[in-house]
């Protein structure tokens, strides 16, 4: 996983959700009972294709899963909304993305649709407070009598609120709990508040096997980084050092593959000025604040041995370091 991508919310969603034992025990606790009752949770298998709107994908991801609902083909469509606040259309997005899942599976022979069981999980800061029922959104549907409800379109969607100010126990195994209070935390609106929700992150780790410890705090800590603008590494491995003390060598082992993954970046490109991007934008994560817009402007005119060394030294330069090498 590269430390800096294009939609970490995405990535970190389909790295939760493609784990099917993980998306089988979310289905098994958040699903409606009278769901879990007739829906097969044995028989769960990930669709990779997503029907969200290109231009939507940076605050909407979602999953598909193929499954048996009364011994018939059936689906279960999960939409995750990553916005900070609250999106009122959804409603209509869901639709149109099940509308697109059923043109996908028309049956011809049958002339007949399968059922799609919708979703949407949403880790924001306010409580949801949108409407689920599409129906309740027509103006003076109230009024109506029953034989003109019928031309209308109907349906509902099962909302998974995971907001700040809710405070939802999360429920389930403890990967899953790691995953949304990791988002929990990327949403938060302050630095206090993120805090918080990172020594949950963290002690929850603490409770994952041993195998499993060090994959999800490099997932998480890389999606932190990427997330929020304003944590450098620092911020997160002071929190850690807090709640997980002994783990140095998982620290070292991410802080060296990410520096690495810097260097092979630019390399990659081939091009001195990807690299000074790169550097920027790792430097921009170690220092915070304090790598002034000087600094960068310097980094930006900077020949490429001093690059090097920089990248070279990623994790281990300090800032007045750093000052006399942009000399």
């Amino acid at each position: 996983m590269n430390e800096l991508v294009h939609n970490p919310h995405d990535l970190f969603f389909k790295r939760i959700f493609s784990d099917i034992r993980i998306a089988r025990d979310f289905l098994w606790n958040y699903l409606p009972q009278e769901a879990v009752e007739i829906v097969d949770l044995d028989y769960l298998i990930p669709e990779n294709n997503s029907h969200v709107d290109e231009n939507l994908r940076e605050s909407l991801s979602d999953m598909l899963y193929k499954t048996k609902i009364k011994g018939q083909d059936g689906y279960i469509y999960i939409l995750m909304e990553h916005k900070s606040y609250i999106e009122g259309k959804v409603i209509f997005q869901l639709l149109r993305y099940i509308t697109s899942i059923w043109e996908e599976k028309y049956d011809p022979k049958t002339k007949k649709v399968p059922i799609i069981i919708p979703m949407v999980i949403y880790h924001g800061r306010e409580i949801w407070n949108v409407e689920t029922n599409l129906l309740n959104m027509v103006q003076g549907i109230e009024d109506l009598p029953n034989e003109l409800k019928t031309y209308l379109p109907t349906y509902r969607y099962e909302i998974c609120d995971f907001s700040i100010k809710r405070k939802k126990r999360i429920i389930g195994l403890t990967a899953m709990k790691v995953a949304i209070e990791a988002m929990r935390a990327g949403t938060a609106m302050t630095k206090e508040e993120f805090k918080e929700r990172l020594r949950r992150v963290f002690e929850y780790i603490k409770q994952l096997p041993e195998e499993e410890v060090h994959e999800w705090f490099e997932e998480c800590m890389i999606y932190l980084l990427n997330v929020r603008e304003d944590v450098t590494i620092e911020e997160i491995l002071k929190v850690q050092k807090e709640i997980m003390p002994g783990r140095g060598e998982i620290v070292m082992t991410i802080a060296e593959k990410l520096r690495n993954e810097g260097k092979l970046e630019g390399e990659r490109e081939g091009k001195l000025e990807e690299r000074r991007e790169v550097a920027i934008k790792l430097l921009n994560k170690r220092f915070g604040k304090e790598f002034t817009q000087e600094m960068k402007e310097k980094i930006k005119e900077a020949e490429e041995r001093r690059i090097n060394q920089i990248i070279d030294n990623i994790f281990e330069i300090t800032i007045e370091e750093l000052k006399e090498i942009l000399k």
